[in-house]
């Protein structure tokens, strides 16, 4: 009987003086959290202007798919303006063909020199011959080489000829690319005239009105991607030095609890590094299952229950 009393005690003492041998402990805690967009953006307008088309199918449903214009604004200036880039733009095509011919005739007219001047130059060649043999007289060899220079000078008159055409056609290659250049921007300014929606999502704010004019930078709307949903709490520095106890870590698992008790799987994607100076609470981020996040609403407030780590 001693000897069961004894062993007993001295598993109590053994507990409560070596508490690391036991099982850590786990405290799950609860916080209340608010239901906030991963990817919310403003979609402002990139130019002033008046409304002239709206999407009715995004104001009245909320929603936008993927490139859908929104917002028209007028745009009958900007598009003579390009217009009138292309015209200018086509212009500057055509000079640069002509300067292409232009080089081609010139090349042409080189090469038929050219062989003009082989032709004289084989004439004198042959001349000389004679002359050396007493076949010809020095009158006709004299009249040979005068008739040699001839071609010589065209030749170089024609290659000068050749870099003033190369010359101009570089210019105009160059007067090309710019007025390409200009009807690039004049495209992008029409471009700015309409609000078009960067991804499929859900609209915010979207209030247009026909008649409407706007200045450059104002907000249209915000969209956001309803699969792509978090949660926003805070927890009190005591609760997250002690992390691991309380389960509250980055990558650690939680329960988001609705309303109506429906329960959302979350994992704990962000804790802020720097704590409220008054209250002393920190800000944490919980990413929801993108199953769940879509039947969410956005600053629908909830309640999240900490899991152990392993949970």
């Amino acid at each position: 009987m001693n000897l069961m009393f004894s062993l007993s005690l001295g598993l109590a003492v053994a507990t409560s003086v070596f508490p690391a041998f036991a099982q850590e402990s786990f405290t799950p805690i609860n916080l209340a959290g608010t239901v906030i967009a991963n990817n919310k953006i403003g979609l402002s307008y990139g130019a002033r202007g008046c409304i002239t088309e709206i999407s009715q199918g995004a104001l009245q449903s909320g929603k936008a798919t993927n490139g859908q214009v929104l917002v028209q604004l007028d745009d009958r200036a900007a598009t003579l303006t390009v217009k009138s880039a292309q015209a200018r733009m086509h212009d500057l095509e055509a000079a640069v063909d002509e300067r292409d011919f232009s080089v081609a005739v010139v090349r042409a007219e080189i090469a038929r020199k050219a062989e003009e001047q082989s032709f004289v130059d084989r004439e004198f060649e042959r001349t000389r011959v004679l002359f050396q043999r007493g076949l010809v007289n020095e009158t006709i060899l004299e009249a040979t080489a005068r008739r040699k220079m001839a071609p010589a000078f065209a030749v170089d008159r024609s290659k000068e000829e050749l870099e003033r055409a190369i010359s101009a056609k570089s210019r105009a290659n160059f007067a090309l690319e710019i007025g390409q250049l200009e009807v690039l921007a004049r495209k992008l300014d029409l471009d700015e005239l309409t609000v078009r929606s960067p991804f499929s999502g859900v609209l915010l704010n979207f209030e247009p009105k026909v008649g409407d004019c706007v200045s450059q930078g104002s907000i249209a709307a915000q969209i956001y991607s309803p699969d792509e949903k978090s949660v926003e709490t805070f927890v009190f520095m005591d609760q997250l030095v002690a992390g691991q106890s309380f389960g509250v870590a980055v990558g650690n698992r939680v329960n988001v609890i609705r309303i109506n008790e429906q329960i959302c799987p979350g994992i704990i994607s962000l804790i802020d590094t720097e704590a409220n100076l008054e209250t002393q609470n920190v800000k944490i981020t919980i990413e929801l299952d993108a199953g769940c996040a879509s039947t969410m609403f956005l600053n629908e407030a909830v309640n999240i229950r900490t899991l152990p780590v392993n949970g």
